[in-house]
């Protein structure tokens, strides 16, 4: 396989897993406002930091396809 096939494939297995984060953080998005009443401090709190670790999780995850993108360029 060469270089740019390996590139491809690495670029599309990030592909998926950007996806996944995104229907994860617009889910868990779902849950807590349908469940922010009955949520207790910790829960809410907890909730919180999943999302920004979520939201962290998917700006590096496209930071890292756009940088895969740009090196095919270069090829």
């Amino acid at each position: 396989m060469g270089r740019i096939d390996v590139i491809k494939e690495k670029i599309n297995y990030l592909k998926v897993w950007l996806g996944i984060s995104v229907v994860t953080l617009i889910s868990f998005l779902g849950w807590i406002s349908s469940h922010y009443e009955k949520l207790s401090t910790f829960r809410f709190t907890f909730s919180l930091l999943a999302v920004l670790i979520l939201l962290v999780l998917i700006h590096f995850l496209n930071k890292t396809i756009l940088k895969k993108i740009n090196s095919l360029e270069d090829l």
